[in-house]
């Protein structure tokens, strides 16, 4: 089934590598981040990769903690929305998180759905896809 995350509602539920940084643009908990003159969003841009997990909800120039390793984050969605177990999931051009496909940046899994179908959790692993690129 194809799975489209409703971007801003979404639940932390364990990060690694917290950091405290400054945002560029307006995110919400569990956004993927990129640095761009700044932090913010992180879109589905060639050369500027997901590399922090938004903690938090925060406005330019906000301060919020981000995570720069894996994290476990719960995301809602509807009963014609439920994503796969064990799917790939992607960055998608409008900087949330959609099926995993050809030139999008491919983040993480979804390792649990609720039996109510409407809550799902996933692990990502902001820039580890973008690392194994390096030196080639």
């Amino acid at each position: 089934m194809a799975f489209t995350d409703a971007a801003g509602d979404r639940r932390i539920i364990e990060g690694t590598c917290p950091v405290e940084i400054v945002l560029a643009g307006t995110v919400h908990a569990g956004d993927p981040l990129m640095y761009s003159t700044g932090w913010k969003l992180s879109l589905n841009t060639s050369g500027a990769p997901a590399v922090l997990i938004a903690g938090e909800t925060g406005v330019s120039g906000g301060t919020i903690t981000a995570y720069g390793g894996p994290c476990v984050i719960e995301l809602k969605h509807t009963a014609a929305n439920v994503p796969t177990m064990g799917q790939l999931i992607a960055v998608s051009d409008t900087g949330i998180y959609d099926d995993a496909a050809a030139n999008t940046q491919d983040i993480g899994y979804i390792v649990e759905i609720d039996s109510d179908e409407l809550h799902s959790r996933m692990v990502v692993h902001p820039a580890t896809a973008e690392l194994d690129t390096l030196g080639t």
